[in-house]
């Protein structure tokens, strides 16, 4: 298991690419790649062994578009899994049935994790037992309302969570909760 500076290095780096791959997507629907010089013959030249990538992959425009998107997703999925990951480093447990504003931040990265845990490529709300429940969160001046027993079994998007704004809320207020927790240890 990681340390808690470790977990939260591994956090702002999974956002950093986040961020990387929103700008890559912004980028693509702006139309500003040229799929021509981007989709070219792409060879690793590795240690043991070469890895090579042919041209026109992207068999339109369109389609590096939604790879770009894709790679949103991907990378978000991410986020939430090294946050999950940053809560456990710090010793920080589910209580499903707690209604402290921590316990709820914390249950509701977990639940989101699942989501992208159990399929990256669709992630899917899986809620179950005890998680089956209503979520609100007042952070940072903004309210996130997240009725988890309506979501199950629902393709994860980020509206569920009021948009991906309030995914930053989490993540800033989720800091500060790990931070807290490994300065009492």
């Amino acid at each position: 298991m990681n340390s808690v500076p470790d977990a939260l290095a591994d956090v702002d780096m999974a956002f950093t690419h986040l961020e990387f791959a929103i700008k890559l997507m912004c980028y693509a629907e702006a139309g500003r790649i040229d799929r021509g010089k981007f989709d070219t013959d792409v060879i690793l030249i590795l240690e043991r062994e070469n890895v090579g990538f042919a041209s026109n992959t992207f068999q339109s425009f369109d389609s590096l578009v939604l790879a770009a998107q894709t790679t949103v997703g991907v990378s978000f999925g991410v986020t939430a899994i090294v946050l999950d990951a940053a809560f456990e480093a710090a010793g920080i447990s589910r209580k499903p049935d707690s209604n402290t504003s921590d316990d709820l931040l914390r249950l509701l990265v977990f639940m989101i994790r699942n989501a992208f845990a159990h399929n990256p490529a669709l992630p899917c709300w899986e809620v179950r037992g005890p998680y089956a429940r209503d979520i609100i969160l007042r952070l940072e001046g903004a309210e996130i309302s997240v009725n988890l027993p309506n979501l199950h079994g629902k393709p994860f998007e980020y509206e569920h969570i009021g948009g991906l704004a309030n995914w930053y809320r989490i993540r800033r207020t989720a800091q500060r909760v790990i931070r807290y927790a490994n300065c009492g240890s």
